[in-house]
Protein backbone atom coordinates (compact mmCIF):
# COMPACT_ATOMS: atom_id res chain seq x y z
CA UNK A 1 0.00 0.00 0.00
CA UNK A 2 1.61 3.25 -1.10
CA UNK A 3 -0.67 5.54 0.91
CA UNK A 4 0.60 6.20 4.46
CA UNK A 5 -1.26 4.44 7.26
CA UNK A 6 -1.94 5.96 10.67
CA UNK A 7 -3.10 3.57 13.40
CA UNK A 8 -4.76 5.28 16.36
CA UNK A 9 -5.59 3.96 19.76
CA UNK A 10 -9.16 4.99 20.63
CA UNK A 11 -9.69 5.69 24.35
CA UNK A 12 -7.37 8.41 25.62
CA UNK A 13 -6.14 9.20 22.11
CA UNK A 14 -9.19 10.15 20.04
CA UNK A 15 -11.96 9.66 22.60
CA UNK A 16 -12.08 11.28 26.05
CA UNK A 17 -13.71 8.32 27.74
CA UNK A 18 -12.44 8.63 31.32
CA UNK A 19 -15.85 9.58 32.72
CA UNK A 20 -17.41 6.64 30.87
CA UNK A 21 -14.80 4.22 32.19
CA UNK A 22 -15.27 5.27 35.82
CA UNK A 23 -19.07 5.31 35.66
CA UNK A 24 -19.43 2.01 33.80
CA UNK A 25 -17.12 0.26 36.27
CA UNK A 26 -19.00 1.76 39.21
CA UNK A 27 -22.32 0.61 37.72
CA UNK A 28 -20.93 -2.84 36.87
CA UNK A 29 -19.59 -3.52 40.36
CA UNK A 30 -22.77 -2.19 41.96
CA UNK A 31 -24.91 -4.49 39.81
CA UNK A 32 -22.64 -7.41 40.75
CA UNK A 33 -22.85 -6.57 44.45
CA UNK A 34 -19.08 -6.09 44.68
CA UNK A 35 -17.15 -3.34 46.49
CA UNK A 36 -16.41 -0.25 44.40
CA UNK A 37 -12.77 0.91 44.65
CA UNK A 38 -11.87 4.62 44.78
CA UNK A 39 -12.07 6.60 41.54
CA UNK A 40 -8.27 6.69 41.41
CA UNK A 41 -8.23 2.91 40.97
CA UNK A 42 -11.09 2.96 38.46
CA UNK A 43 -9.28 5.56 36.34
CA UNK A 44 -6.28 3.25 35.99
CA UNK A 45 -8.58 0.78 34.19
CA UNK A 46 -8.90 3.05 31.16
CA UNK A 47 -6.44 1.54 28.69
CA UNK A 48 -6.02 -2.07 29.84
CA UNK A 49 -8.35 -4.72 28.43
CA UNK A 50 -11.57 -5.57 30.27
CA UNK A 51 -9.93 -8.77 31.51
CA UNK A 52 -6.86 -6.94 32.82
CA UNK A 53 -9.08 -4.37 34.53
CA UNK A 54 -11.06 -7.15 36.24
CA UNK A 55 -7.95 -8.21 38.16
CA UNK A 56 -7.11 -4.57 38.99
CA UNK A 57 -10.48 -3.97 40.67
CA UNK A 58 -10.74 -7.30 42.46
CA UNK A 59 -13.35 -9.17 40.42
CA UNK A 60 -13.26 -12.84 41.53
CA UNK A 61 -11.84 -15.13 38.85
CA UNK A 62 -15.03 -17.18 38.70
CA UNK A 63 -17.10 -14.05 37.96
CA UNK A 64 -14.98 -12.51 35.18
CA UNK A 65 -17.32 -13.69 32.41
CA UNK A 66 -20.27 -12.15 34.26
CA UNK A 67 -18.30 -8.92 34.77
CA UNK A 68 -17.39 -8.78 31.05
CA UNK A 69 -21.03 -9.04 30.00
CA UNK A 70 -22.36 -6.56 32.56
CA UNK A 71 -19.60 -4.04 31.87
CA UNK A 72 -20.17 -4.13 28.12
CA UNK A 73 -23.88 -3.45 28.56
CA UNK A 74 -23.21 -0.74 31.15
CA UNK A 75 -20.79 0.95 28.76
CA UNK A 76 -23.24 0.83 25.86
CA UNK A 77 -25.95 2.22 28.12
CA UNK A 78 -23.86 5.17 29.32
CA UNK A 79 -21.77 5.88 26.22
CA UNK A 80 -24.19 8.20 24.36
CA UNK A 81 -24.60 10.34 27.50
CA UNK A 82 -21.03 10.80 28.72
CA UNK A 83 -18.53 9.94 25.96
CA UNK A 84 -16.96 12.63 23.79
CA UNK A 85 -14.12 13.22 21.37
CA UNK A 86 -11.16 15.25 22.58
CA UNK A 87 -11.51 18.84 21.31
CA UNK A 88 -9.89 19.14 17.88
CA UNK A 89 -10.00 15.42 17.04
CA UNK A 90 -12.79 15.73 14.48
CA UNK A 91 -10.88 18.51 12.71
CA UNK A 92 -7.66 16.48 12.82
CA UNK A 93 -9.31 13.43 11.24
CA UNK A 94 -10.83 15.63 8.55
CA UNK A 95 -7.39 17.09 7.79
CA UNK A 96 -5.71 13.67 7.64
CA UNK A 97 -8.27 11.49 5.86
CA UNK A 98 -7.14 12.53 2.36
CA UNK A 99 -3.44 12.21 3.25
CA UNK A 100 -3.40 8.77 4.88
CA UNK A 101 -5.45 5.63 5.48
CA UNK A 102 -6.74 5.94 9.04
CA UNK A 103 -7.16 2.89 11.29
CA UNK A 104 -8.12 2.19 14.91
CA UNK A 105 -6.35 -0.45 17.01
CA UNK A 106 -8.09 -0.58 20.38
CA UNK A 107 -8.51 -2.74 23.48
CA UNK A 108 -12.18 -1.74 23.49
CA UNK A 109 -15.00 -4.09 22.58
CA UNK A 110 -16.36 -4.16 19.01
CA UNK A 111 -19.93 -3.15 19.97
CA UNK A 112 -18.58 -0.21 21.98
CA UNK A 113 -16.38 1.13 19.20
CA UNK A 114 -19.12 0.77 16.60
CA UNK A 115 -21.52 2.69 18.87
CA UNK A 116 -18.91 5.43 19.32
CA UNK A 117 -18.39 5.77 15.57
CA UNK A 118 -22.14 6.04 15.01
CA UNK A 119 -22.61 8.50 17.85
CA UNK A 120 -19.79 10.74 16.64
CA UNK A 121 -20.76 10.41 12.96
CA UNK A 122 -17.37 8.88 12.11
CA UNK A 123 -18.56 5.83 10.21
CA UNK A 124 -16.54 5.48 7.01
CA UNK A 125 -13.61 7.55 8.29
CA UNK A 126 -11.43 4.57 9.24
CA UNK A 127 -10.22 1.98 6.76
CA UNK A 128 -9.78 -0.65 9.51
CA UNK A 129 -10.94 -0.96 13.11
CA UNK A 130 -9.39 -3.67 15.27
CA UNK A 131 -10.87 -4.23 18.72
CA UNK A 132 -10.49 -6.61 21.65
CA UNK A 133 -10.34 -10.30 20.86
CA UNK A 134 -9.77 -12.83 23.62
CA UNK A 135 -6.18 -14.07 23.62
CA UNK A 136 -4.93 -11.44 21.14
CA UNK A 137 -2.61 -8.65 22.25
CA UNK A 138 -2.63 -5.14 20.83
CA UNK A 139 0.72 -5.89 19.18
CA UNK A 140 -0.86 -8.88 17.43
CA UNK A 141 -3.87 -6.79 16.37
CA UNK A 142 -1.54 -4.20 14.86
CA UNK A 143 0.42 -6.96 13.13
CA UNK A 144 -2.78 -8.18 11.45
CA UNK A 145 -3.43 -4.68 10.08
CA UNK A 146 0.11 -4.43 8.76
CA UNK A 147 0.00 -7.90 7.21
CA UNK A 148 -3.21 -7.06 5.36
CA UNK A 149 -2.37 -3.51 4.23
CA UNK A 150 1.40 -3.83 3.81
CA UNK A 151 1.93 -0.07 3.99
CA UNK A 152 5.16 1.55 2.89
CA UNK A 153 4.90 3.95 5.81
CA UNK A 154 2.92 3.67 9.04
CA UNK A 155 2.64 5.22 12.52
CA UNK A 156 1.13 3.97 15.77
CA UNK A 157 -0.41 6.72 17.89
CA UNK A 158 -1.54 6.21 21.49
CA UNK A 159 -1.51 7.42 25.07
CA UNK A 160 -0.44 4.33 27.01
CA UNK A 161 2.66 2.14 27.13
CA UNK A 162 0.73 -0.74 25.56
CA UNK A 163 0.23 1.35 22.42
CA UNK A 164 3.91 2.23 22.25
CA UNK A 165 4.99 -1.37 22.87
CA UNK A 166 2.60 -2.58 20.15
CA UNK A 167 4.25 -0.23 17.67
CA UNK A 168 7.77 -1.17 18.70
CA UNK A 169 6.97 -4.89 18.53
CA UNK A 170 6.06 -4.36 14.87
CA UNK A 171 8.94 -2.01 14.02
CA UNK A 172 6.53 0.91 13.64
CA UNK A 173 7.37 4.54 14.58
CA UNK A 174 5.33 5.60 17.59
CA UNK A 175 3.76 8.87 18.72
CA UNK A 176 2.63 9.37 22.33
CA UNK A 177 -0.22 11.78 22.98
CA UNK A 178 0.53 13.58 26.23
CA UNK A 179 -3.03 14.83 26.68
CA UNK A 180 -4.23 11.25 27.22
CA UNK A 181 -4.30 9.00 30.27
CA UNK A 182 -0.73 7.74 30.40
CA UNK A 183 2.23 9.00 32.40
CA UNK A 184 5.43 10.81 31.36
CA UNK A 185 7.31 7.55 31.85
CA UNK A 186 5.02 5.81 29.35
CA UNK A 187 5.17 8.69 26.86
CA UNK A 188 8.98 8.80 27.03
CA UNK A 189 9.09 5.33 25.49
CA UNK A 190 7.67 6.68 22.21
CA UNK A 191 9.67 7.99 19.27
CA UNK A 192 7.75 11.27 19.23
CA UNK A 193 5.37 13.10 21.55
CA UNK A 194 2.45 15.46 20.94
CA UNK A 195 1.23 17.62 23.80
CA UNK A 196 -2.01 18.70 22.12
CA UNK A 197 -4.34 17.40 19.41
CA UNK A 198 -3.30 20.34 17.23
CA UNK A 199 0.37 19.40 17.62
CA UNK A 200 -0.44 15.78 16.77
CA UNK A 201 -2.32 16.85 13.64
CA UNK A 202 0.58 19.02 12.48
CA UNK A 203 3.13 16.26 13.18
CA UNK A 204 1.20 13.63 11.22
CA UNK A 205 0.33 15.99 8.35
CA UNK A 206 3.98 16.98 8.05
CA UNK A 207 5.09 13.35 8.05
CA UNK A 208 2.62 12.47 5.29
CA UNK A 209 3.79 15.45 3.22
CA UNK A 210 7.44 14.40 3.56
CA UNK A 211 6.59 10.98 2.13
CA UNK A 212 4.88 12.56 -0.85
CA UNK A 213 7.92 14.74 -1.54
CA UNK A 214 10.22 11.69 -1.64
CA UNK A 215 8.20 9.90 -4.35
Amino acid sequence: MTQPVICFDWDGTLCDSMTLCVEELRLTLTRMGLPVPPDEVLRRCNGPTYEEAAAMIGVPADRVAEYMDIRLHAGLELCPMVNRLFPGVREMLEALKDKAALCVVSNGMRDYLELCLRSFDLEGVFLRTETFRHGRSKAQALAEVLDDLRPERVWMVGDRLGDIEAGKANGVPTVAVCYGYGTPEEWNAADRQAVTVEELSELLSRSCALQVERK
